[in-house]
C-alpha cells in the first residue's frame, strides 16, 4: 500500500468512527437553550392552583457550565457541590439541580423536563404533602428560581443503562425547602413591585438581565474537549509521524550508498 493511501484510510476511519456518535446540543446551542427555558416558563404558568408569585425563568450560563461540568461525570447523582459556596456559581449560593437519564433515541428536551413536572400527580398542594416523588416537580415550579442553566451530553453508561444520555439542570435560587413551592392565588397578584405580568408570570428587567460570566468555570471541573478539531489535529499529527517514518525508510533504502563531496 503506498504511503498516501495509507494516510487516507487512517483518517476516514476517524472521521467514521467520530460520526458515530450521535450528536447532542451545547450550551452555546440557541435552540437548546430556547428549549429550556421555554417548556420551563410554559409549565410554570400553567399550575393548579395558580400562582401569584411565580417568576419568569431567564438563561444563566454560570449555572449551565455547572450542569455541563457536573453531565460529563457521568454519574446518577446530585452534584456534590451544590451547597458549597461558588463552587457552582460566582454570585448564587443557594442552587437546585434535576437529573434526567434515558437512552439518545428517547431523548428530548421538552420530554425529559415535562417527565419532572408530571411528579404533580403525587402532589396534594392544600396539603403541603407528596405521596410519592416529588422534588423534581417542586423545583420546576419553585417560585423563587429564575435562573436556568442546563446540559446534555452522551455517556458510556449512567444508571444501568448503556450510551445513555445524561441531562442536567441547574437552579438560581434553589427550591424544595420546607413550603409550598408558590403563594396561591391570582396570576401576578403577589409579583415583586417592580415587576411586570406577562404570560402568568412576574418579569423585571434587571433580574431579567442575561449575564455570561465569560471567565468563569466550576473550579472543580476537568473537561477534555474531543470535537470535530481535536480528531483532526490527532489524525494530522499521526499522519505527519506516519509519513516521516516512511520518508527514514525510503532515504535509508534508496540513498545508503549516497556520498556528498565538497
Amino acid at each position: 500500500m503506498r504511503p498516501w493511501v495509507a494516510v487516507v484510510a487512517l483518517w476516514e476511519v476517524l472521521r467514521a468512527a467520530a460520526g458515530r456518535s450521535p450528536a447532542l446540543p451545547s450550551i452555546a446551542d440557541q435552540a437548546f437553550v430556547e428549549a429550556c427555558v421555554r417548556v420551563h416558563n410554559e409549565l410554570r404558568a400553567k399550575v393548579q392552583p395558580a400562582a401569584s408569585n411565580m417568576r419568569y425563568m431567564t438563561w444563566d450560563a454560570a449555572l449551565a457550565r455547572t450542569a455541563r461540568a457536573w453531565a460529563n461525570k457521568c454519574i446518577f447523582e446530585h452534584n456534590v457541590y451544590l451547597s458549597q459556596k461558588h463552587q457552582c456559581h460566582p454570585n448564587f449560593t443557594s442552587i437546585g439541580e434535576n437529573i434526567w437519564v434515558g437512552s439518545h433515541q428517547a431523548f428530548y428536551v421538552a420530554d425529559a423536563i415535562k417527565s419532572w413536572y408530571n411528579e404533580v400527580r403525587f402532589y396534594i398542594f392544600a396539603e403541603q404533602k407528596c405521596t410519592k416523588v416529588c422534588g423534581h416537580y417542586i423545583q420546576v415550579v419553585w417560585d423563587n428560581s429564575y435562573k436556568i442553566g442546563c446540559a446534555v451530553t452522551l455517556c458510556r453508561e449512567v444508571a444501568g443503562i448503556r450510551n445513555a444520555v445524561n441531562f442536567v439542570c441547574n437552579y438560581s435560587p434553589g427550591g424544595n425547602v420546607l413550603r409550598r413551592p408558590y403563594i396561591e392565588g391570582k396570576s401576578c397578584r403577589n409579583c415583586a413591585k417592580g415587576d411586570t405580568c406577562e404570560n402568568k408570570l412576574c418579569r423585571n428587567p434587571e433580574r431579567d438581565k442575561i449575564i455570561y460570566y465569560s471567565r468563569w468555570h466550576p473550579p472543580w471541573e476537568f473537561r477534555i474537549v474531543c470535537d470535530e478539531a481535536w480528531i483532526s489535529l490527532v489524525v494530522l499529527r499521526a499522519s505527519l509521524m506516519f509519513l516521516a517514518f516512511v520518508a527514514v525508510y525510503f532515504i535509508k533504502k534508496h540513498f545508503t550508498n549516497m556520498h556528498m563531496s565538497t
